[in-house]
């Protein structure tokens, strides 16, 4: 730290500075006059859904009583609100340490986590599938296929079961979404079955982090593996 200066405060001088400076330049391309007192105010806002399964960070800039732009964290960016605010959001995005700064903040203000497991989760985790059995006590009631998805995140995630390439509905029960504690997510979802000699089951997985769905297969005397890629 400098001598005589608090962290942060020499930074967000400058930077409102050159806000104000901005503001100003554009009034005069615009030819217009810009008012003899102004009030510029920087606001940041967390909102939540479902608790913490998503967690949206804005930075709000407001010139007098007018918001100019802002940043999103669903976005990954900065959008202008009005003309003035046009060339602030541009300088904003162009700057890729004022992004990076932004993710953190998400994670100081909104999220509480520790920032690199915070920063990681900016983005996407992939889930791990894999698929269990439960067998039947006897021969005469269906057994359990569980398709197990884990440690993902965001928590929203579509889960398929599949019978011989026909999506099976009948018998698939969902369970309840868990949060692992460390803000990603797991569930299972089970289809009730009596499998025959030659079915091959398969669990389907879609996700947001996911360019292809992931998909596993299980067989009568098989145990689960993954499709092989294809040719």
């Amino acid at each position: 730290m400098a001598p005589g200066g608090i962290p942060g405060v020499a930074r967000n001088c400058w930077a409102g500075a050159l806000i104000v400076a901005i503001a100003l330049r554009t009034h005069r391309a615009h030819c217009t006059d810009p008012p003899e007192h102004f009030l510029l105010q920087e606001k940041s806002e967390c909102h939540y859904t479902n608790g913490m399964q998503r967690v949206r960070y804005l930075k709000r800039l407001i010139w007098g009583q007018q918001e100019i732009c802002y940043y999103d964290s669903d976005l990954g960016f900065s959008v202008a609100r009005t003309e003035l605010g046009r060339p602030i959001a541009e300088y904003w995005n162009s700057k890729e340490q004022f992004l990076i700064g932004q993710s953190r903040r998400r994670c100081v203000f909104c999220v509480w986590a520790p920032l690199p497991r915070c920063l990681s989760l900016t983005h996407t985790v992939k889930p791990r599938v894999k698929i269990s059995t439960l067998k039947a006590e006897s021969s005469h009631r269906p057994s359990l296929l569980v398709c197990s998805a884990t440690g993902f995140y965001p928590s929203e995630i579509a889960t398929k079961w599949f019978k011989n390439g026909q999506e099976e509905t009948a018998g698939v029960v969902s369970r309840e979404l868990l949060h692992n504690g460390d803000w990603t997510f797991q569930i299972q979802v089970t289809l009730e079955t009596k499998p025959r000699w030659g079915d091959v089951y398969t669990c389907q997985v879609e996700h947001i982090s996911l360019q292809t769905p992931i998909t596993m297969q299980w067989a009568q005397l098989g145990s689960p593996s993954p499709l092989p890629p294809p040719p």
